[in-house]
């Protein structure tokens, strides 16, 4: 199924369409489509020598942040990595996501967030340690990505926050990976 979220992906080749890596990008416009953001963070803004092995060599970097800045034409795109890349037009964070005071000075410049996607180090403690502490800045959707054990991943985080459900679980079967969406209960 192709969606006008995988056409961008594909024209800004970014790995979380089908035709580059991940099949996110058709769950992510099922529940992305009629929204209408102020703000977007993406965490992870990949750089050219890791993303060229998942894409190709055309990658540029921040591919991603430039996907989500056309789909929601009139949201202002953040992006935040262990890294310092400069992209041009969207503003971007040196952030240690496993470090929770690093979190916390970025949300403080920044405010709330309508849409959060945590594509970083991919490492389980450190998804949990930005979730807990950037959930209360979410206004509506968080997705962590790349995750493999999602079911207890949902399980742990869910519970720990009242206005927190699983919008949507997502596992590939290929490549035994997948993201978790939650919402805040509105």
């Amino acid at each position: 199924m192709s969606t006008p979220l995988c056409l961008l992906a594909e024209q800004y080749i970014v790995d979380k369409c089908p035709k580059y890596n991940h099949y996110y990008t058709p769950k992510y416009y099922e529940i992305l489509r009629a929204k209408q953001y102020n703000k977007v963070l993406e965490i992870g803004i990949g750089y050219y020598d890791l993303m060229k092995r998942y894409t190709n060599e055309n990658y540029v970097e921040g591919a991603s942040l430039y996907m989500w800045k056309e789909f929601f034409k009139t949201a202002k795109v953040y992006g935040a990595d262990i890294k310092n890349i400069k992209l041009q037009g969207i503003d971007t964070f040196v952030v240690d996501q496993s470090n929770p005071t690093d979190l916390i000075d970025m949300m403080n410049e920044l405010g709330n967030i309508d849409l959060i996607i945590d594509d970083g180090s991919h490492i389980p403690e450190h998804q949990i340690i930005s979730f807990k502490t950037l959930w209360k800045y979410c206004n509506d959707i968080y997705i962590i990505e790349d995750v493999t054990d999602i079911d207890y991943l949902a399980n742990i985080l869910k519970d720990e926050f009242q206005d927190c459900q699983v919008l949507m679980k997502y596992r590939h079967p290929n490549d035994n990976q997948g993201f978790i969406a939650f919402q805040k209960y509105k």
